[in-house]
C-alpha cells in the first residue's frame, strides 16, 4: 500500500523542498489508513523520497517500524486520534516561523489568507520546542484551525489529502511573507 502512495509523497515533498519550506532532512509527511499511519522515515529527504522512506506503523500502537518513523510521530498520532483528518504536512516555512518568534497568533491580512486561514495559533509561545513536543496542544488546535505553527519551529497542517494539507501550508507561508513585506514597507525598510 505504501508504494501506491509514494508518488503523492514525492510530489508534496519535492514542492516543499523546492520552495524552501524544508531543509534537506527537515519536515515530515503522513497519511492515515484506518488504524495505520504511513509517515516519512526519520531523517528522510523530503525532496528526494524513495520507497524506503515511507514507514507504516500504528496510529495507537507501537510496532517494529515505530522506531524508524519521524521524530514527530507523537504529534501525527495525536492529531489522528482527535480528528478524522487523513493527512498531515509538517515543515519549516521561513516567514511563518519568523512571525512565530513575535506573535501568539498570526492573522493573515491578504485576501486568501483571511478567507482560508484567518487565525493561525502559535503553539508553545515562549517555550523551548522539541521533536514530538506539544502533541496534544497541536492536535487540539487543529480541530478548529487548518494549520498551526509551533513557536520557533514549524507548521503542522491537516487535510483529507496530502495535497490539501500542502495547499494550506503554502498559503500560510505566502500570507506570512505578505505580512513581513507590509511591515517592512510601513517602517520604510524597503
Amino acid at each position: 500500500m505504501t508504494i501506491e502512495l509514494l508518488p503523492r509523497f514525492q510530489a508534496v515533498g519535492s514542492d516543499l523542498y523546492s520552495r524552501g519550506m524544508v531543509s534537506v532532512h527537515g519536515g515530515n509527511l503522513s497519511v492515515r489508513q484506518g488504524e495505520k499511519v504511513i509517515i516519512t522515515r526519520s531523517g528522510s529527504k523530503l525532496g528526494y523520497l524513495t520507497d524506503t522512506d515511507l514507514i507504516e506503523t500504528g496510529v495507537s500502537q507501537d510496532d517494529d517500524n515505530t522506531r524508524l518513523a519521524s521524530s514527530e510521530l507523537a504529534v501525527h498520532r495525536a492529531i489522528y486520534k482527535q480528528a478524522l483528518f487523513q493527512a498531515i504536512v509538517h515543515c519549516h516555512p521561513v516567514h511563518a516561523v519568523a512571525l512565530s518568534f513575535l506573535r501568539r497568533i498570526i492573522h493573515p491580512e491578504d485576501e486568501a489568507g483571511k478567507i482560508f486561514i484567518p487565525e493561525v495559533p502559535v503553539i508553545g509561545f515562549g517555550k523551548e520546542p522539541a521533536p514530538g513536543g506539544f502533541a496534544d496542544e497541536i492536535a487540539d488546535a487543529l480541530k478548529t484551525h487548518a494549520v498551526v505553527i509551533v513557536h520557533r519551529h514549524g507548521s503542522f497542517a491537516r487535510g483529507m489529502t496530502l495535497e490539501e494539507a500542502y495547499v494550506i501550508t503554502e498559503l500560510l507561508e505566502i500570507s506570512s511573507r505578505v505580512l513581513c513585506v507590509v511591515k517592512n514597507l510601513k517602517t520604510g525598510a524597503i
